[in-house]
């Protein structure tokens, strides 16, 4: 384990090398890996920023996923850490917990499968796909999507008051016809009550 020593505006601070680098490359990754004697200063690394706001980055780099409150003077400290050190998954969780990209009821992709976001969390969303909820990551690769033919959805099933699994058979303005399962047929639901 090879030991880093870090002077943050005056802070002394120790870490490891693999901590460092654990959140792939970022501004810290690159200054430990291309030694540069500029930056040294009684055997530590010296930058020049604050060093309050630094134990943010490095508890964030040793694994931590708490953020400051959203809307602190602390959290908005931290985003401009992130943007600094070039850390763009801290970037993209900070942004998310300030002003999530996605809102109740959107439609998503991720990694070819689409979903519903149900709601937001700090770290991301709670989505739901049949009928199943799941929680996705905002610094995942999250894309907006819509509802095609032949997407297997939940759709409002009136008979029941429920929504069941079923397939998009067409698309007409907002109204989507669907196909159920069994002996259920086509039926017609609006767009407020189809979701993946």
């Amino acid at each position: 384990m090879s030991l880093v020593k870090l002077n943050v505006g005056g802070h002394v601070y120790w870490t490891t090398h693999d901590t460092l680098t654990s959140q792939g490359p970022n501004m810290l990754s690159s200054m430990i890996r291309h030694h540069n004697p500029g930056r040294l200063v009684d055997d530590a690394y010296f930058i020049d920023r604050d060093p309050e706001t630094f134990r943010w980055v490095l508890n964030y780099l040793r694994g931590s996923r708490t953020l400051p409150r959203k809307n602190s003077v602390d959290m908005y400290l931290l985003k401009e850490e992130a943007e600094y050190f070039a850390m763009d998954e801290l970037s993209t969780r900070i942004q998310h917990a300030l002003c999530p990209r996605y809102n109740n009821g959107d439609f998503v992709v991720v990694r070819g499968s689409k979903f519903t976001i149900l709601n937001q969390n700090e770290t991301g969303y709670v989505v739901t796909r049949c009928g199943k909820k799941f929680k996705l990551d905002s610094s995942e690769n999250i894309e907006p999507t819509v509802v095609e033919v032949g997407d297997v959805v939940m759709a409002w099933y009136q008979p029941l008051h429920k929504r069941k699994a079923g397939i998009c058979m067409a698309i007409d303005g907002k109204d989507f016809t669907i196909q159920f399962n069994g002996e259920d047929g086509q039926h017609t639901c609006p767009s407020t009550g189809v979701r993946f």
